[in-house]
């Protein structure tokens, strides 16, 4: 089976994107909006074509920065010391 064969728009965790389209620095749209899941800092959501969720993570050692919208490491993200 594909994952690409079947899509949901609520993952098991109840996250669901955002009906509101995420804007770059620039007020461009973003394609595939990232944002940042509320109790494990290495974990993440992306929202292909900003209405397909997908529960994504870094790799251990290093948590996601929501600022940068990418992984990086712990000492760089308020509130995450360290990799859970």
């Amino acid at each position: 089976m594909y994952l690409d064969c079947y899509s949901t728009d609520t993952l098991k965790d109840g996250f669901k994107c955002p009906t509101e389209g995420q804007k770059d620095a620039n007020g461009n749209l973003v394609i595939h909006p990232k944002f940042a899941h509320p109790t494990d800092c290495q974990r993440f959501y992306v929202c292909l074509n900003g209405v397909e969720p997908r529960d994504l993570g870094c790799q251990v050692g290093e948590v996601y920065n929501e600022e940068s919208q990418r992984c990086d490491a712990p000492e760089n993200v308020p509130g995450c010391f360290k990799a859970t």
